[in-house]
């Protein structure tokens, strides 16, 4: 199974939707995305991730699913170190580097500043999901490798946000959620492309073939969006 992680095109927050841009870019999306092979498209409830989507859906032709797990995430609010209250996938990643020993995927809601409880809470909601996902999908996860019940070879669209998209590679890769956080940008109308390797012992493990990838873009000639990079823009 191949999965297509989208980030939306560049957003506009006060109305739920996304910018005149960003109608640019999803239309561009849609144009790559329709000359490869999609079997399934899935969407976040969230108007911005909906607009960006329906180019696609309408261009190939196809009905997507909404699933409301799929929304950015909700409730992740910290103080950053100025004392400025902050979602924490855009809290100053200098600071997050300063903890040292570095965090594993097993302890990183134990260490500051992610240390709130009701982190590593949400967080479990987000692998539950995942997790009943892919057992629909053919794949039953037992610790951090999937067994196969069914092999897969679908193609699936799935057009979210970036908290949550990058929540979602931290759980699927077994890496450290701060430090994908801190390392790791996906920018507005990206795509992120991890395949289910299947191995003849049964077994298969996600692996990321490409992360933030906006080749689209640059075909058609337009800027990318620096919306989500808080320290500093990009040229």
């Amino acid at each position: 199974m191949k999965i297509y992680i989208i980030r939306h095109a560049e957003p506009d927050y006060p109305n739920n939707t996304i910018t005149s841009p960003g109608h640019l870019e999803a239309q561009a999306l849609a144009e790559r995305l329709s000359g490869t092979k999609i079997d399934r498209i899935y969407s976040s409830p969230l108007g911005r991730a909906l607009h960006t989507m329906q180019y696609t859906a309408d261009k190939i032709g196809m009905q997507a699913t909404v699933l409301p797990w799929l929304e950015e995430l909700g409730g992740w609010q910290m103080a950053n170190r100025d004392g400025h209250p902050i979602v924490a996938w855009n809290a100053d990643h200098t600071w997050v580097r300063e903890h040292r020993p570095f965090p594993s995927s097993d302890d990183w809601h134990e260490r500051a500043p992610y240390n709130d409880p009701s982190f590593a809470e949400r967080f479990q909601e987000i692998k539950d999901n995942s997790d009943r996902f892919f057992l629909e999908n053919g794949y039953r996860r037992e610790g951090g490798r999937y067994k196969i019940e069914q092999s897969n070879r679908d193609t699936i669209a799935i057009f979210c946000h970036l908290g949550f998209g990058l929540a979602w590679l931290s759980h699927l890769l077994e890496l450290p959620l701060p430090m994908v956080w801190s390392g790791f940008w996906i920018a507005p109308s990206s795509v992120t492309t991890v395949v289910m390797e299947e191995y003849d012992h049964g077994w298969a493990a996600p692996r990321c073939y490409g992360i933030g990838d906006v080749g689209h873009l640059y075909h058609a000639g337009l800027p990318l969006s620096s919306a989500g990079l808080i320290a500093n823009n990009i040229d």
